[in-house]
Formats: structure tokens, C-alpha cells, sequence
């Protein structure tokens, strides 16, 4: 087999103490790595999105009729050229950096650094560091994590070094990833690179055509150079003084651009140099086509070979040089939660709560699906929940109130911040709003003191006597306002998504789902974009006299984008707790504020006859367990049971409905005592 052939060749040399150069092209990254292919599709997405009355669309469509049925490489270039002179110089580069983010899978994308950046929004040196440094979220081929193996245990046979034509962080990826330790070294576009950038024992990764992202804070210059720049010029020593190696082995490059044929030949005509060339067509006609053009431009000492697969290939060599490869998929590459499998067989939901605070919120993680984002140490001594006030509390308040209390209860103090802005009597409607949250704290944290505060009366205050506050934190709306919207510029929809003024949907939906954006563009007010300028003033307020850590806000999970917000604003932590996403349904939804229990129980029997009804996070299985099972398990309240049932699970739930028994009748009473401090006639058989 080639790839045994050609590992045989690099294991003697490197059995010969001779110094090994690598050079790798797009083709040893498989899918991972972005193709010519995919960049020219986001190319077209970009120009279609573009507000030129489709002038981009219709010169790039041009330029595929003119190049007809020639190879995507060429197609790259004359895209590359349209951008430069439609869009500017540096036009090329968020095409790249999409390219490169569709690799990047996180597993909640709410929670990482990703969250608040927007598409076709420029990456930052820090947004880049950030991301790379999120080291199992992005997408490795078998090939490159091999290869990272072995550049990390080996990294001196290799001269601390390795070339690539690829614009993606996939080898500094796959070095760090095997405890290794890269330096990121792009070449600008005369082929100089920064040489001050160094430490022992690291491996250098050129990349020889640019990289994804600046590596210098504040660096605007073009990223992604023309692949063809080298071959233009007089002589390419640039590239040709990076090869050191007796050895030079090339894997994954058609070299399409013609740089590496060229750095090669201008390396044997002042040295000796062997050249081993894998391609990965099993085509041994252009292998030996190859061989004929190296040697013919006078690299005498090459050999090709064809059929080469990167993944058995570097495999080989790693179990041939002793070196371990672990596979990803054996490491704790992210912890997966089954909070329903958890809820079922961890623990009986009719036990008793921890008498501890940290206790009850990892008790409340997995038998009832809360997240918690925990600050960077210490435990929380003050709950911050601040609620939009509105005309009608719903079930959703009912849940968080309940927990709230609950925290409370063991050690923590409570303020509720009410966002009144908007409301025309905001002290009316306040005071039934408040009422029911008293309520609901009060059943699990009988007699608490709890503080309500209006942010509207806070931010008045501070118009009318303002104090030297200001001095040490934002604490009013327009500093926030000049931090965030300014200093700080998020894109603009990152920024509306947090506030809930659109849905906050991956990039790959955005398309399929932009009638839904308009809409919501259209329906929602304003006064949306005050939320961040007046609540996080606010919050500044509470920290002029205590530390980040000790504060733990209180929302929903779709509120997790407004803290990512935060803290890369100013980046301190505070805690977060999220109760369980319902689906499709939000406050305002009459479903989730009924009046009485035969109301809910006509919400109950309708949802039912809809296909899917009993699927985790739908109507009946949210309202089960966030409105009967969490209050009952929070007070230490008996389930209910009905045909011979006892309701304290969603699996006994179902079963007592698979049996005849009338557990929706039962859900309906006992949520409603909990939600509206009544229930209707007893179902209870």
C-alpha cells in the first residue's frame, strides 16, 4: 500500500536523525477543514445578503459562465479579485472566518464565546483566541489529530515546525489538544512572519497563505493572501527558507497555486533536499506526472505517491515512532446531561431538598433540568431576579419564585428587580405582579424578606441626583449605553437576539428561518433596547459594595445570550440559573396564565390530540414537572395519585394516562392550586 510505502520513508529518515519538513494541504483535514468549495458557497450567501440591489450576486455569476468547467481553484481567485473591488481589500476575510466557524461545534452555543458574535461579523484577535482555546468544540479529521500526536511528542524531528497552505487553526487544534504547544505563524503577504513570538519545545505552524484571524489585538490588515502572490515574484526564498528538512513530505495539496512546487525548487538548487509527495487521487499516471514536472524543474531526488489516505497514513507513523494517539471521542470531550434519565433513576422527586445552597441547585440541575452557570469561585449570597413586569403573572414566574424562595431559604438574600419601563401605571399593575411573587416565595421561604426594586424609580434617581457612583462603575444607563453599543460593538442582531427581539438561531437557520426575524423586526417595540443600558446599571450598582461572585441572577434560558453579553462586556462572572426552555410557548401565552382548572384542562386535552405532544420541554411534560412535581418537591408536599398511581415521575405520569385513569384531570387540579392557589372538582380516584 502507498501509505505504508510512504511511512516506511519517513520512519528512516527519521531512524537517520534527519531533519523532517511537512507541508500540508486541505486535503488531510477531510471535512474539518474548509474546502475552495466551501468558501465559494459562502461567498454567494454573502453577495445574496448584500444590500447592492444584487450586483455582487450578478458579477460572481458571471465570473462561474466565464470560467465554465474549470477547477474550483480558479473560480477562487476571480472570486477573491470581484471582492477586492466591490466589497475592499480585506472583503475576502469574513468569508474565510465563516468558513472556518462552521467547523467550530459547540455544544450550547449560548454559553460560549460564540454567542453574542454575529454572521459576516469580523473575528477578533481575542473572539479567535477565545474560540481556539475551546479545544473539543471544533471539528478534528482522524488524520490531523494523529499528526498533532505526533508533532507534540516529536515535536524536534520535525525542526519545531510545519507548513500549510490552510487558513484554519485545525493543527494548533490538534498540538494542544495532545498536550503539545503551537505557535501560530502566518506569512503576510511579502512572506514575512514575526520571529519574536517564541518558546522551547513549541511547534511553529506557518501558515503560509494567512490565517483565519488577526494574532495581534487590533491588527486590521488583509488575512487571507492570494495563493498565487508567491509564484509572481522574482524568487519565493520567503517560503523556500522555512524548509529545512533532508526531508520534505507534502500531504493533501494539489499545490494548485503553484507555491510549493516553487519553494521546492528554489530549495534544491542551493541544497540536496528529498522530496516524498502524497496525493490522494489513486491515480498513478499524475503521480508519475508529478515526479516529471519536480524533477524537470530540478528537484532531482522525489518520489509520489498515489492513493494516499492522510488518516492511515499518519496513523501508521504515529504507532511507528511509539507515539500514543488518544481519540477524542475517549476523553471527557463535553459532559452530556439526560436530566430525564437522571429525574427517573438518580433520585425519587418526593425526597427531601438539601439543607444547602449549592446542594439544592445541583439537586434542582438533575431531577428538574435547571442550568446553572456557576461564577469562578465562591458560593452565592444574594439571588438577583429581575423580571419584566407585566399585566399577568404566568406559571413560569409561578417556577422561578418557587425556587427563589427555596435558595433563599438557605442562606442567600433575594431582590427582585422589576423592569417597569414601558407600563403606563406601572405602580397598578406592580402591585397584583408582586402579590402572586410574594406568594409563590412565601410557599417555600415562609416569612423571607424580600426586596422589590423598580428599575425605572432607580434610573430616575440617578437623572435627577446623580452620585459620585458614577465614578467607579457605569451605574447609569448612558455610560452602559457608550461601553456596550460603543466600545464594546456587538453586531447589531447579536444585540437584538439578547434582548428577545428576534429568535437567537445558529447561522445555518438563519436563512430558513428569516421570515420569522422579519416578523419579530416588525411586532417588536423599542423599548427592548433599553434592557441592557438600565438593568446592567443597575447590577453595577449592587457591585459597588460586593464581589461579582457572590451575586447569582435568576432567568429563563433564553436569557443566557443577555449574560454572555455581560461578561464579555466586562468580563467578571456573576452566577446564573436557568429554568427549564418550554417549547414554543412565552409569558404572554394564555396556556401558561389560565384562570381555573377546568381552563387548563381544555389546554391539557388539546395539546394532547397534536402529534409530538409528549415530547421533553412540550406543554404537558414542562407543566408536570415545573408545576406540580418541583412546588411539591421544594415544600415537601405528598404527590398525587390516581389510578392506583402515585404522579411523582414523568414516566408514572404516562403510565397512569396509558391506563385510563384521568391523570390529565389530576395535572390540571394540582397545578392550578399551585398556580392560582385553587383547584377544581377532585379527580383523584
Amino acid at each position: 500500500m502507498s501509505e505504508q510505502l510512504l511511512a516506511d520513508r519517513l520512519y528512516e529518515s527519521f531512524r537517520r536523525e534527519e531533519q523532517i519538513t511537512l507541508i500540508l494541504g486541505s486535503g488531510i483535514g477531510a471535512d474539518a477543514t474548509p474546502g475552495v468549495a466551501d468558501v465559494l458557497r459562502l461567498a454567494e450567501q454573502y453577495a445574496v445578503g448584500r444590500s447592492d440591489g444584487g450586483d455582487l450576486t450578478r458579477m460572481l455569476a458571471l465570473a462561474r459562465v466565464r470560467r465554465g468547467e474549470g477547477p474550483p481553484s480558479e473560480l477562487y481567485t476571480e472570486y477573491r479579485r470581484i471582492f477586492a473591488n466591490w466589497v475592499g481589500g480585506d472583503g475576502f476575510d469574513v468569508i474565510a472566518q465563516q468558513a472556518v466557524l462552521e467547523k467550530y461545534r459547540p455544544p450550547d452555543r449560548l454559553a460560549g464565546p460564540l454567542a453574542t458574535h454575529g454572521l459576516w461579523q469580523r473575528v477578533t484577535a481575542e473572539l479567535g483566541e477565545d474560540l481556539e482555546n475551546d479545544l473539543g468544540s471544533w471539528m478534528l479529521s482522524p488524520a490531523v489529530e494523529a499528526l498533532g500526536a505526533v508533532l507534540a511528542g516529536l515535536p524536534g524531528a520535525f525542526d519545531n515546525r510545519v507548513l500549510t497552505t490552510n487558513f484554519d487553526p485545525q493543527l494548533e487544534i490538534a498540538i494542544r489538544t495532545a498536550s503539545g504547544r503551537a505557535i501560530t505563524t502566518p506569512l503576510d503577504v511579502d512572506g514575512r512572519w514575526d520571529r519574536d513570538n517564541a518558546y522551547d519545545g513549541a511547534v511553529r505552524v506557518f501558515h503560509l497563505h494567512g490565517f483565519w484571524r488577526p494574532v495581534v489585538a487590533g491588527d486590521r490588515t488583509p488575512l487571507v493572501h492570494d495563493p498565487s502572490r508567491f509564484t509572481r515574484k522574482p524568487t519565493i526564498g520567503p517560503v523556500a527558507d522555512l524548509i529545512t528538512g533532508e526531508t520534505v513530505c507534502v500531504i493533501g495539496s494539489s499545490d494548485w497555486a503553484g507555491t510549493i512546487t516553487s519553494a521546492l525548487v528554489e530549495v534544491a538548487q542551493q541544497r540536496p533536499v528529498t522530496v516524498l509527495w502524497a496525493l490522494h487521487p489513486d491515480d498513478p499516471e499524475g503521480a508519475a506526472r508529478r515526479c516529471e514536472q519536480l524533477r524537470g524543474e530540478g528537484v532531482a531526488r522525489v518520489e509520489c505517491f498515489a492513493g494516499v489516505d492522510a488518516e492511515r497514513l499518519l496513523s501508521g507513523l504515529a504507532a511507528r515512532l511509539g507515539v500514543t494517539v488518544v481519540p477524542r471521542a475517549a476523553g471527557p470531550r463535553h459532559r452530556h446531561r439526560h436530566p430525564v434519565w437522571e429525574g427517573e433513576f438518580v433520585s425519587h422527586p418526593a425526597s427531601t431538598p438539601p439543607d444547602d445552597f449549592l446542594g439544592l441547585i445541583r439537586q434542582l440541575e438533575r431531577r428538574f433540568g435547571w442550568q446553572f452557570a456557576p461564577a469562578d469561585t465562591g458560593t452565592p449570597s444574594m439571588i438577583f431576579w429581575p423580571v419584566r413586569l407585566r399585566a399577568r403573572t404566568s406559571v413560569i414566574h409561578m417556577a422561578q419564585a418557587l425556587v427563589a424562595g427555596a435558595l433563599a431559604a438557605r442562606g442567600a438574600s433575594l431582590l427582585v428587580c422589576l423592569d417597569d419601563f414601558g407600563i403606563r401605571d406601572p405602580r397598578v399593575t406592580g402591585a397584583a405582579f408582586e402579590a402572586d411573587l410574594r406568594r409563590w416565595i412565601g410557599a417555600t421561604a415562609p416569612g423571607l424578606d424580600v426586596e422589590f426594586v423598580s428599575l425605572s424609580d432607580f434610573i430616575r434617581l440617578q437623572r435627577e441626583s446623580p452620585s459620585p457612583e458614577h465614578l467607579l462603575r457605569p451605574v447609569d444607563p448612558w455610560t452602559v449605553a457608550r461601553d456596550f453599543y460603543g466600545e464594546h460593538n456587538p453586531s447589531l442582531y447579536s444585540v437584538l437576539a439578547s434582548i428577545k427581539a428576534v429568535p437567537n438561531v445558529a447561522a445555518h437557520e438563519l436563512e430558513p428561518r428569516a421570515w420569522e426575524i422579519v416578523q419579530a423586526l416588525l411586532r417588536r417595540n423599542t423599548n427592548r433596547l433599553l434592557t441592557p443600558m438600565t438593568m446592567w446599571a443597575y447590577l453595577h450598582h449592587l457591585l459597588l459594595d460586593r464581589p461579582a461572585h457572590s451575586i447569582m441572577t435568576l432567568g429563563t434560558r433564553d436569557d443566557a445570550l443577555f449574560w454572555q453579553q455581560w461578561r464579555e462586556m466586562y468580563r467578571f462572572g456573576i452566577a446564573q440559573l436557568y429554568n427549564p426552555h418550554i417549547s414554543s410557548l412565552t409569558h404572554k401565552s394564555e396556556m401558561l396564565r389560565w384562570d381555573d382548572a377546568e381552563t387548563l384542562r381544555e389546554h391539557l386535552t388539546e395539546t394532547c390530540a397534536v402529534p409530538g405532544w409528549d415530547g421533553d420541554g412540550r406543554y404537558v411534560s414542562w407543566l408536570l414537572t415545573n408545576a406540580v412535581l418541583l412546588p411539591n418537591y421544594l415544600t415537601g408536599a405528598a404527590p398525587p395519585e390516581t389510578g392506583g398511581h402515585v404522579l411523582d415521575s414523568w414516566a408514572d405520569f404516562m403510565a397512569a394516562l396509558d391506563g385510563g385513569a384521568p391523570a390529565l384531570a389530576v395535572l390540571a387540579d394540582q397545578a392550578t392550586l399551585w398556580y392560582r392557589g385553587q383547584s377544581g372538582p377532585s379527580a383523584v380516584s
